[in-house]
């Protein structure tokens, strides 16, 4: 744990950064070799109709993940907000909606693509030569398949709203793996080409779904989440609340498939068009490599962003940025350079066909010059989700694909036919990386502002009130010295009676404070950095903790008192009279107490108070940037153990009156 206080407060910030976005890009690596698998291995057929198939099919099979964000990420954000309100039947009625309603549209979606398979494959480009290839792909992965992809995506969200963001990426590997050791098997060894690959991602996603299922069960005992039925409610704050946070994260999906279906449907009304439309296949999944990495190293500092700017720590989150911005110039500049060389040798990885690669390696040369703009407007708007700016994220997303794009591709097309649609993608994320940059801009002008407003000469802190904090080991017997030493001197102690003013002045239920309010949800820091957040950037717990701050500060402002954990002794670190004390104790006089004080539980004494310690010291490692526990952080460190709980309360006591 200190190494992850580190992490986010002290360790440099290029070794940080490495910590956390090298992950994320090897989860995104993942990513990316499930997007390859299909069009790498139908590749080696050397049919470039099965290629254009792949083309064609995608913003199509793309609907499903709508789906299941609109659904999924939505119902993510009522669960959290539902937990903090101590709402347990809300958070059960939006995790049932948001399972059985996501598996009811994909259901309607799955029989009408099947009834109208046709019609829906030659609005999309479909021709003769491609239509038995894209109804083969399209039966198996939405028609079959579509109910346990969005299922397993769905779950994913859900398992994630409770904290489980391990459970939820292995998922995703599981998922991934599967599908680059089934192509082959498929297509090669049962000889079923195009529809092989779609066989092989409809069971790698019903893989999927089943560990998920599997988790759930796992965690279904201390959890909120559940799927019976029996919870499905259309209530106004479950169904719609879901969906309209749900809304803008499936429209974002929704424009990378209208987009590609736009430049992928000019292509093919061009003479020549499958060719045309393998060659743009080809190089748009070359490109992922480019996307997944920008992606990946930009939400890999995202929680090193979030952390530090709501710590207030900016000179950190610029130094942050600027680090961020330039590994992605770097990576992509090479990734342009690599391109240009050897555009040709790129596509023939994918495809033997001779005419596909001619005009795949033009495609490609001239596709690649977005990946500047790209990989720099990726962390932009990173950025502006990090700090909770999500209104102006969703603006730059909409603005790039659903208007710049889409503009762009008529203009071209009308300008310069097919040459102009192998440039839409480098003009569009140019010009979205500029209108990103501006508006960076003005948001990094305005925590200047700030900043210059914070250095501003502050008033003096609140002095001539002897106030003593008490920081404890669970079963050290710190909040029985704590009152004693309240008694003794007499003067208020507050313990259990912060819960009460806290849940008033956060407007949470005193059940949740009473429970999150010095644990957090996970011993790791970073998995509590990227809990589930609200429309305003903050987390249930980040509220806890605002209203705990004040709560405090008010009452060391009202006089002597003693005042018991949550944090008290950081919060009050800069008054000017003010005794931090830490109460620990050996693990066998502390299991023994808990046994004594809190009576047996299911689960061994040791093992329950070394959980309490680990997630005690996660909220306050996590919220006040110093080492819980370290002697070097509190005036006064006591053994009760060794020296017992009268004497800790008469050398406190003692202390408090010199």
């Amino acid at each position: 744990m200190k190494k992850d206080k580190e992490l986010f407060t002290t360790m440099p910030v290029g070794r940080a950064v490495a910590k956390l976005a090298v992950p994320t890009v090897v989860s995104q690596i993942i990513v990316i070799l499930y997007s390859l698998a299909d069009t790498f291995f139908i590749g080696q057929i050397g049919d470039p109709n099965q290629l254009a198939a792949l083309s064609i099919t995608f913003p199509i099979y793309t609907l499903l993940t709508a789906v299941a964000n609109l659904f999924g990420i939505g119902a993510n954000s009522v669960i959290a907000r539902s937990m903090g309100q101590n709402d347990e039947a809300t958070a059960k009625k939006a995790s049932s909606f948001s399972f059985w309603g996501s598996l009811a549209l994909t259901a309607v979606l799955s029989i009408l693509l099947a009834i109208f398979m046709r019609p829906v494959l030659f609005f999309f480009g479909a021709d003769n030569l491609t239509f038995g290839y894209t109804s083969d792909y399209l039966g198996w992965v939405f028609v079959i398949g579509g109910i346990p992809t969005v299922a397993g995506l769905v779950l994913g969200h859900l398992v994630r709203a409770v904290g489980k963001t391990k459970e939820a990426s292995i998922g995703l590997t599981l998922g991934g793996v599967m599908n680059i050791i089934l192509d082959p098997v498929f297509i090669f060894v049962f000889q079923m080409d195009v529809a092989g690959a779609a066989l092989a991602t409809m069971l790698s996603n019903t893989i999927s779904m089943l560990y998920f299922f599997a988790v759930l069960a796992k965690i279904r005992k201390t959890t909120v989440l559940t799927i019976s039925p029996k919870y499905v409610s259309l209530e106004k704050n479950v169904c719609w609340a879901s969906l309209a946070v749900g809304f803008p994260a499936a429209i974002s999906v929704l424009l990378v498939s209208v987009s590609i279906s736009l430049l992928n449907g000019l292509l093919l009304s061009h003479e020549g068009g499958n060719i045309l439309s393998a060659s743009y296949g080809v190089a748009s999944k070359c490109g992922t490599i480019a996307l997944h990495i920008s992606i990946g190293i930009a939400q890999g500092v995202m929680p090193l962003i979030g952390y530090n700017y709501g710590a207030k720590n900016h000179k950190r989150v610029h130094q942050v940025c600027n680090l961020s911005f330039r590994i992605l110039l770097v990576f992509s500049l090479i990734f342009l350079a690599l391109v240009q060389v050897m555009p040709e040798t790129i596509v023939r990885i994918f495809t033997p066909d001779a005419q596909t690669i001619e005009v795949g390696g033009v495609f490609l040369a001239r596709w690649s010059w977005c990946v500047v703009g790209m990989s720099l407007f990726n962390m932009y708007n990173s950025i502006f989700q990090a700090v909770g700016k999500w209104k102006t994220s969703l603006f730059l997303a909409v603005l790039r694909l659903g208007v710049i794009f889409s503009v762009l591709c008529f203009l071209m097309d009308a300008l310069f036919g097919v040459n102009g649609l192998m440039w839409v993608q480098a003009i569009t994320d140019t010009a979205s990386c500029l209108i990103a940059m501006a508006l960076y801009a003005r948001f990094k002008q305005s925590v200047m502002q700030e900043v210059m407003h914070q250095q501003a000469p502050a008033a003096a802190p609140v002095s001539g009130s002897r106030i003593v904090t008490i920081s404890r080991e669970f079963g050290s017997g710190g909040r029985t010295i704590g009152k004693k030493v309240a008694e003794t001197l007499g003067i208020p102690c507050y313990d259990s009676e912060l819960i009460d003013k806290i849940a008033a002045q956060s407007g949470l239920a005193k059940e949740f404070v009473e429970k999150y309010g010095e644990y957090a949800l996970s011993d790791k820091l970073y998995e509590n950095a990227l809990s589930s957040r609200g429309r305003d950037g903050q987390s249930a717990m980040d509220k806890i903790w605002l209203a705990q701050k004040e709560v405090i500060t008010d009452l060391a402002e009202k006089g002597p008192c003693v005042i018991v954990g949550r944090c008290a002794d950081s919060i009050l670190q800069d008054l000017a009279d003010c005794l931090t004390v830490f109460i620990h104790a050996s693990d066998e006089q502390r299991a023994a107490r808990i046994v004594s004080v809190y009576g047996q539980r299911e689960e061994s004494p040791a093992q329950r108070l070394h959980e309490k310690d680990r997630k005690r010291k996660a909220y306050y490692e996590l919220y006040t940037g110093t080492e819980w526990g370290n002697a070097d952080s509190y005036q006064l460190c006591l053994d009760s153990g060794k020296i017992g709980i009268d004497k800790c309360v008469s050398i406190i006591c003692d202390l408090y009156a010199s």
